[in-house]
């Protein structure tokens, strides 16, 4: 019986694909980057951002870096970031059936705090961890292993929702039932490779699993 559910955040339960990429592109520009690619960007959605700039931006100062893309990033977040469809009325679902639910994400904790509270969504959530409250990030199962211990949920009784190879490899690790969110680009191709049973049209779809 499910009786937990644990989202990602980017990508799952808002739309942040634009404004990252938006984000990505600034960067590039400012720092002479050639050889920006929206594909390769997509694809490493889900892992912590210093991860990804270190690698990428790896002759530049990871610092400069860093503080040029949040300062981009900042400015527009609230404007141009929003629930996807139907997630509002999934968490009211969830939370009138007594369902735990918790968040997941390589996202740091200050952003992600800030994301939650102006999206009204943060009562929703018992337990939020990010990027600052593991050693460990996803794929690695660490984020999930300590989101269920401090809900005191059981890995059988418990679905983690995400949108990226990250989430479903996390999922896997952990001996979690993977949901996949199948509204994105890569959806099919991420269907495949990690044989997802559940594949969400939209979040409110999560009813037909719980």
């Amino acid at each position: 019986m499910i009786d937990t559910v644990i989202f990602d955040f980017d990508g799952t339960l808002a739309d942040t694909s634009q404004v990252v990429i938006n984000s990505y592109k600034h960067i590039y520009t400012v720092f002479g980057k050639d050889g920006f690619d929206e594909d390769y960007v997509m694809s490493t959605f889900g892992e912590p951002l210093a991860l990804t700039l270190q690698r990428d931006f790896s002759e530049h100062s990871f610092e400069d870096v860093i503080a040029c893309y949040r300062e981009y990033q900042v400015e527009r977040f609230n404007d141009e970031v929003s629930l996807y469809k139907t997630v509002k009325e999934a968490l009211d679902y969830l939370k009138g059936k007594n369902i735990k639910m918790g968040i997941a994400t390589s996202r740091l904790r200050n952003s992600t705090l800030a994301a939650v509270d102006n999206l009204n969504i943060k009562k929703y959530f018992d337990v939020i961890i990010t990027a600052d409250d593991v050693e460990k990030h996803k794929p690695d199962k660490e984020p999930l292993i300590k989101t269920m211990e401090l809900l005191n949920s059981k890995k059988e009784n418990t679905l983690y929702v995400g949108d990226s190879r990250f989430d479903m490899e996390c999922a896997i690790n952990s001996n979690v039932i993977p949901v996949l969110c199948g509204w994105h680009k890569l959806s099919e191709e991420l269907k495949n490779q990690y044989n997802v049973k559940y594949v969400l049209d939209k979040m409110i779809d999560i009813k037909e699993i719980v």
